[in-house]
């Protein structure tokens, strides 16, 4: 979230939350890409750019959302932020802007996977991480589908008791090859992977794109979350539903905790 700071000479203070996609290959190993979304260039970068920006004026961890934020001068109001004019009054001194950009609103913390990682390691990563579903993404970290409960779900009900098996042909280089009567063949399970379960037409959205953009396109499509990406393309933050009516209620004024569970 970008937030204003104390003003100090001619420049105000605005804090910029650092965030991270965490792409988990098939092989369980992770990849982290830590960006920040500058207002003043109007797209996201890499966070140890920052460090090198003449704006550039402090890191600052919040212990209490356990979140880093990179601090910069700013010298006019962003696009997006609390500046910005109310297009609609909710109730009375409440302000609601539907140009809220999705960079300010989305989850900044996504988890992500390659279209090779198991159905077992999925549903594994969705307990772990207390979510209910994440993008899939290529080598480059572009979405290529989407997978949720859902899809696990149906996935071990098409399944049910049985697994799909394919037959494994001997080889002459084993150590020791199974002996067996005649009429009787070896059979391994066939490994159901991301790219089997997942929805491969993926609805996503720009990260300077708007919240009533956003809103609009989840509720046509019927989907509960979006990925969002930056201009490369690739994910940077996720969006859901419940992250929309989140942002909602604080703008009525009501005191919402943070997210316990990613969405």
């Amino acid at each position: 979230m970008t937030t204003l700071g104390p003003t100090g000479g001619e420049h105000q203070l605005r804090h910029h939350t650092i965030r991270s996609a965490r792409i988990v290959g098939d092989d369980g190993e992770e990849s982290v890409v830590a960006t920040v979304y500058c207002p003043v260039r109007e797209r996201s970068m890499a966070a140890r750019e920052c460090e090198s920006c003449s704006r550039f004026h402090a890191l600052h961890f919040d212990k209490s959302s356990r979140t880093t934020s990179v601090v910069c001068h700013a010298s006019h109001a962003a696009p997006g932020t609390g500046e910005a004019a109310p297009l609609r009054s909710v109730g009375a001194d409440v302000a609601v802007n539907p140009e809220a950009p999705l960079a300010e609103i989305m989850t900044k913390d996504v988890i992500c996977i390659r279209s090779e990682v198991s159905l077992d390691d999925i549903t594994a990563l969705l307990v772990r991480h207390e979510i209910s579903g994440m993008p899939v993404v290529d080598a480059a970290g572009k979405p290529v589908g989407m997978v949720s409960r859902a899809d696990v779900l149906r996935a071990a009900e098409e399944r049910g008791d049985t697994e799909e098996s394919r037959r494994v042909a001997s080889r002459s280089d084993e150590v020791a090859p199974l002996e067996m009567d005649q009429g009787f063949h070896v059979y391994e399970p066939v490994r159901v992977t991301a790219r089997d379960v997942m929805t491969p037409v993926v609805v996503q959205l720009h990260e300077s794109a708007s919240i009533r953009q956003a809103a609009s396109l989840m509720a046509y499509e019927g989907v509960h979350r979006l990925p969002v990406v930056a201009d490369d393309g690739k994910v940077v933050g996720i969006l859901s539903s419940l992250d929309v009516l989140r942002w909602f209620g604080r703008c009525c004024g009501y005191l919402i905790p943070p997210a316990r569970k990613r969405a």
